[in-house]
Order: structure tokens, then sequence, then C-alpha cells
């Protein structure tokens, strides 16, 4: 895993993505050239020195739009990517998305900017970008390499939550080879590993007495070259998530992390207010428009003002379009569903596309919210989740969001299980939050919002 400004991410889906830019970029520019040269008419073959920008245009064109395409259809999950290769039904789809969106563009490029594109270079340089990615697509194992072994020490229910967590979240980059009780353990702990040839060792037992007696072979791990991480640690690092069930309040009483800089927090109100300001002044004539649509859908408000926690457990008033009907909660407060029959139908519309988050731009721009945040919940329950949830109130560390890690990493939720999960991303962006982190974080919304993930 890399580190950069807190957060962390994959080292190898960072070699891959790059591998891929520079495979569909080299590839499509020589297809786009060697097409080039082959449909020009006798005598007439421009130099190829003149012809240079126009080809490596159209190689960063194939490149965007060829591996945003291949992010909107999950192939940069290293799971998905290494399932798909076999049947490639997810990777023809995002080929035909781009030929037919490249080809588009680079049409009406020269129609406003004064480029003409060489008969076939077009042709040539999506054969050329279609070739470059199936040599990547087709070689990622040996781009990548094999999965990360994985030895956990313990056996008991926190070595077990970390073997499901690496199978639900690890993206097929870990594998567990092995649970051992280090108390019944007959050899040491260190040849163990490695002989299973362990690249992780995590340790997990629930009961550390007796430790003292295995862990130095812990320490011996670690100057083999292995990687050595308590249950929390690998959880934070590789699945970028804190389990509630192992966190003790000296892991965040003792980090670093949380200390925020006034410059820091002068920054993230800046970056705040600017896309805010930029969304909605974008926004501002679509959003007349919906707002018509729900005056002429149903009887009521065009807004819908409710109160939420915020900062340091603080209410204020959220705005949101109208998406129910005015008497759903006549009965009291609940839990938001799928399918929920007290959503209108315009509102059934604005929620999958998440347009009728839109108003909390005013929020933000009051300051009572950030962009990304935790999901501002309802204070009463709040006052529930606190009760049965360990750690809960530390999501009010920082601003509520309109987006965040928790609603990117995972689906949509209405139970107590379910805030206890999100907790854990929450956990996570209160600790290692940043504007790096940020930016990321709003251009995964992107895809979410685009493919309608997370609506309910």
């Amino acid at each position: 895993m890399l580190r950069v400004f807190h957060h962390y991410f994959s080292a190898k889906k960072l070699t891959f993505f790059l591998a891929e830019s520079s495979a569909i970029a080299l590839a499509c520019v020589m297809g786009a050239a060697a097409c080039a040269a082959l449909f020009a008419p006798a005598g007439t073959r421009p130099p190829l020195s003149t012809l240079w920008p126009t080809l490596l245009g159209l190689g960063a064109a194939f490149v965007v739009t060829f591996q945003f395409t291949l992010y909107l259809l999950d192939l940069y999950d290293l799971r998905i990517a290494a399932e798909d290769r076999a049947r490639g039904y997810r990777f023809l789809k995002a080929a035909g998305v781009t030929a037919m969106v490249a080809g588009g563009v680079m049409l009406v490029v020269p129609l406003v900017l004064p480029v003409a594109l060489p008969p076939g270079a077009l042709l040539g340089g999506a054969m050329g970008a279609l070739a470059g990615t199936l040599v990547v697509r087709v070689s990622i194992r040996a781009l990548v390499g094999a999965p990360h072994d994985v030895l956990i020490v313990g056996d008991g229910l926190k070595a077990r939550a970390v073997a499901t967590s690496i199978e639900a979240g690890g993206e097929g980059s870990y594998r567990v080879v092995g649970m051992v009780n280090p108390a019944t353990l007959e050899e040491p702990l260190d040849r163990l590993a490695a002989g299973l040839g362990a690249d992780f060792v995590v340790q997990a037992a629930d009961d550390m007495r007796g430790g003292v007696k295995w862990v130095d072979s812990l320490l011996s791990c670690r100057l083999q070259g292995r990687r050595v991480y308590d249950a929390t640690g690998f959880c934070e690092r590789v699945l970028r998530r804190i389990p509630v069930q192992f966190l003790r309040a000296s892991d965040f009483a003792f980090a670093d992390e949380l200390t925020v800089s006034p410059l820091r927090r002068a920054f993230k109100r800046a970056f705040d207010l600017a896309i805010a300001s930029l969304l909605l002044g974008l926004s501002a004539p679509f959003l007349l428009l919906v707002a018509a649509a729900i005056k002429l859908d149903s009887r009521g408000p065009v807004f819908y003002r409710q109160e939420r926690t915020g900062l340091g457990g603080a209410t204020y008033h959220l705005w949101k379009f109208r998406s129910m009907r005015t008497d759903a909660e006549k009965n009291g407060a609940v839990w938001a569903r799928a399918n929920d029959d007290r959503v209108t139908r315009v509102g059934r519309f604005i929620r999958r596309t998440r347009i009728d988050e839109i108003p909390q731009v005013f929020n933000v721009l009051m300051g009572e919210m950030s962009f990304v945040g935790p999901r501002p919940e309802r204070p009463v329950f709040v006052a529930q989740l606190k009760q049965q949830i360990p750690f809960y109130g530390l999501r009010e560390a920082v601003k509520p969001g309109l987006t965040g890690w928790a609603q990117i990493r995972y689906p949509y939720g209405a139970s107590v299980e379910d805030a206890r999960n999100k907790l854990e991303f929450d956990l996570y962006y209160v600790k290692n939050g940043s504007l790096f982190l940020d930016m990321g974080i709003i251009f995964h919304t992107v895809r979410h919002v685009l493919l309608g993930r997370g609506a309910r």
C-alpha cells in the first residue's frame, strides 16, 4: 500500500492503471500513424513530424475515454478485472462505448479547432488503443502479481472478522493462507510464516494472555521482511476501514492525524466554498425545472427541511428537494427503505440520480456542512445508534457531507448493522481525511451518480 496525505491506496492498482495508460497511448499513436501512412494517396503523405501533435491528441482522447469507461464498469477492481478476462463482456462493452465517444469527439473537434485527422487515423487509433488494452488485460497477473498471502494469528471471533473483511473488501489482492492459535502452536510463528510464504502477518488473537511467548516471533517476521500488523492497523491500511470491534479509545487518542492545523482547516473551507458554488452555478437552470416538476407532481412544498446532527453534536436544518408525500412521517420517524412507497414519482427519479441532495449546497455555503464528510443523520437516530454502536459519536469530530467515504464504499442501508458497517468507513475518513481524499471521493461520487448506485 502507498500513502499520500494520510490516505492509503493500492500500489498494484496504480501500477496496473499506469501500465494501461501507457499501452493505450503508445498503441493508439502507432496505429494511427500506420493507418495514416497506409491510406494517404500516393505522393501526398505529409511529414510525420507535422502529424505528431494531432496523433498525440488522439492518443490522449482515447486514454481518457477508454480508461474512464473501464472505471465506470468496475474494471479497475482487480477481482472483477481478473474474472472478466475470460468472458470479456465488460471489456467489449467499454470498447464499444469508447469507440463511439472518442470517434464523436474527434469528428467534432475539427469543426471548432483547426485540426484535421489524416484519412484512416481514427480507425488506426481505435484499433491500436484496443490492442494495447487487450495486451495489458491479458497479462494482468504478470503486472499485479499473485494475491498477497496473509497469515492471521488467532482463530477466534476477531480473526474470523479479519478473514471475512479480506474476502469482502480485498478485491482479490489478498488471500488468507492460515489462521493459527498462537497458544497451541508447536513451531515458532516466524518459521510457520516462512513455510507458508506469508507476505502479511496479522495479530488478531482474542486473548493476548501468554502473548510474551510468541510476540518475539512477530518481531522476527518483521525483520525477515514480512509486514506485521495488528487487526486494526491491517484493516485501516489495506481495507481502508476501521472495524469498531477492534477499536480502542487509545487508537484515536494517540493519532497525530487527528490534529488539524488552522491552515488545513482554511483550505478545507475554501475547497467547500469553491465546489459548492460551482455546483450551484452549473445546476441552477436545471434546478428550476426540478422544482416545477415537484410542484406539478404532488401537493406540498418544493423543499424539505429536516433537523440533522452536525459537527460536535450540534443540530442544524438540512435542505433537500422534497421526494416523499407530505404525510410520509405521520406515524413518526422511520428509516428510508428500498422501493419506499412514500416516494413520489418525481421523487423516485431525483433520489435515484441524487438530485434531491443538491440543495444541501446551501448548508455547505453556510458552514453547517462540508462537501465531503460522514452522512448527516437525524438526532433521533443518532441517539439510538450511540447506545447500540461503540464510538458512533466520533463521526461528529468532522462536519457531515453531501458525499463521503462510507457513501461510495458501502451500499445504502437502513438498519443498525448497516450503520455499524458504514461507521467503519466514516472512522477511516475522520482519522485520515484530507483534500487529496476529498477529491478522490468526489471523483468516485460521479460514477455513483451516473450509474445510480446507492440510491433508495
